[in-house]
């Protein structure tokens, strides 16, 4: 199994001091948007790759994606993750296995209760080992290669975050194509990993990076003209289907 880790890093992180920790089979990939010639010399010592763009995470994948199409064909599984997720080597490493032998379509780390909880079916559930869902959240999704793929023919690069989760979801047939009750299998949180989803980080000049994004402010009504375009509704209801135990 061959893994590809993928974030667009800035100057707020310490992701190449948490995600190089311990046990990392895999290969960490990076854009680098941030404005630190020093920050950018570290993380290139400690990555497989980096290239300065600008550009929030899922545009700066689609770049790459389409640029070097030969890295793309190298690899099975592909961890795309936000560069303030508090997790460590060895944890992605299991979640990378976990993704493999339950056959997960996509995947996510379960988020822990320090975290900013969005969707209560990203929750880390006490006693569990996964639970299947339809909805993985966008800031750290792991894909198989036939999910990624298919994503990645309707991913728009106008987009910027607000609805990619459910872009994802809904391409890769659960929402569209297949019954939910006949779908539960593909999608799954897994609480056998937790993670923290930081509540969001300011500069000192007290402006989200994420602010710094051309058109960040029209993300929301980007993706419904979008959803539209493709004649998918904007959202759909966040359930849980199972909870798999421990044991």
């Amino acid at each position: 199994m061959r893994n590809f880790v993928f974030t667009s890093a800035g100057d707020n992180t310490n992701f190449h001091k948490l995600w190089l920790s311990g046990l990392t089979i895999f290969d960490l990939y990076v854009i680098y948007y941030g404005e630190s010639d020093s920050n950018y010399e570290l993380y290139k010592s400690k990555v497989k790759f980096i290239e300065r763009r600008k550009g929030s995470k899922f545009q700066n994948f689609l770049y790459f994606f389409n640029k070097y199409p030969e890295i793309i064909n190298n690899y099975d599984r592909f961890f795309i993750v936000d560069d303030d997720i508090i997790m460590n080597g060895t944890d992605i490493t299991k979640l990378f296995v976990i993704s493999e032998k339950f056959e997960l379509k996509i995947c996510q780390p379960s988020f822990s209760s320090e975290s900013k909880i969005s969707h209560a079916a990203t929750k880390h559930i006490p006693d569990s080992y996964l639970h299947y869902t339809n909805f993985i959240e966008v800031n750290a999704p792991l894909f198989s290669k036939e999910a990624l793929t298919t994503f990645m023919k309707y991913m728009n690069e106008k987009l910027i975050g607000w609805g990619i989760d459910f872009l994802y979801i809904y391409v890769n047939g659960c929402e569209l194509t297949i019954p939910p009750e006949k779908c539960n299998k593909f999608y799954a949180v897994v609480d056998n990993i937790v993670c923290t989803n930081p509540f969001e980080k300011v500069k000192q000049d007290n402006k989200r990076e994420l602010y710094m994004i051309e058109n960040v402010h029209h993300r929301k009504e980007t993706w419904e003209s979008y959803a539209k375009s493709l004649n998918i509704p904007i959202s759909f209801p966040v359930k849980t289907y199972e909870i798999i135990k421990r044991g």
